[in-house]
């Protein structure tokens, strides 16, 4: 038997804890069992489903992180293949995702989410329920896209940046590496590197200096 485990308890973490067990009832026969993954747990169970700390994780089973921070995703991906596990994409039942779109591993894609056709994702994105990705979007590795943002046509979002809650992003536009759209922000032109945008219009606030989303 082996495993797929949740890396992360959090609010994104119980989330889609539900998404792989929606997922694997859909496969009756498979003998893979979902667990969280922390590095230092203090409970044994949560939700009903087991704990398992990093230092005990079974090599060669499946793992996603869901931690909405890209920097921490970083972290937490680089911990979880050094444990020798390896990346595994979530996808919801519930999602629509074209034929004709590519998703990296150890993705997370939410119910309700729509990822149009000629769209890549990198490895270790996160997206949200309702996100919609337009078609030949490409969103580089690390990010995690908020519940109801909208990415318009071949729009591109460079690697470690966040795109917070119902942000709209118009078509063909770039997002830069390491930045932060905050929540409900519509954004009609380029966003540069490590910055934060807020508004509408979005405007950039300031240098993204800590790297971080959650303070």
């Amino acid at each position: 038997m082996k495993f797929w485990y949740v890396y992360g308890a959090g609010g994104l973490g119980v989330e889609t804890m539900d998404i792989v067990h929606d997922m694997l009832s859909q496969s009756p026969e498979s003998d893979i069992t979902p667990a969280f993954l922390i590095d230092d747990p203090t409970e044994e169970t949560i939700n009903g489903r087991s704990v398992t700390s990093l230092r005990d994780a079974v090599p060669g089973s499946a793992v996603t992180v869901a931690v909405g921070e890209p920097k921490t995703r970083i972290l937490l991906r680089n911990r979880a293949i050094e444990a020798g596990l390896h990346l595994a994409t979530v996808v919801s039942p519930k999602a629509f995702v074209s034929e004709m779109s590519y998703i990296g591993k150890g993705c997370i894609v939410a119910p309700f989410c729509s990822i149009q056709a000629r769209s890549r994702i990198g490895e270790n994105v996160a997206i949200n329920t309702a996100a919609i990705v337009g078609h030949d979007v490409v969103v580089e590795q690390d990010c995690c896209l908020s519940s109801m943002i909208n990415l318009g046509g071949a729009t591109k979002v460079g690697p470690g940046s966040y795109i917070g809650m119902g942000a709209l992003v118009k078509e063909g536009l770039t997002i830069g590496h390491t930045t932060i759209v905050g929540m409900g922000s519509v954004v009609y032109t380029d966003v540069p590197d490590e910055v934060i945008c807020v508004g509408n219009p979005a405007r950039v606030s300031r240098r993204n200096t800590d790297k971080r989303v959650f303070k």
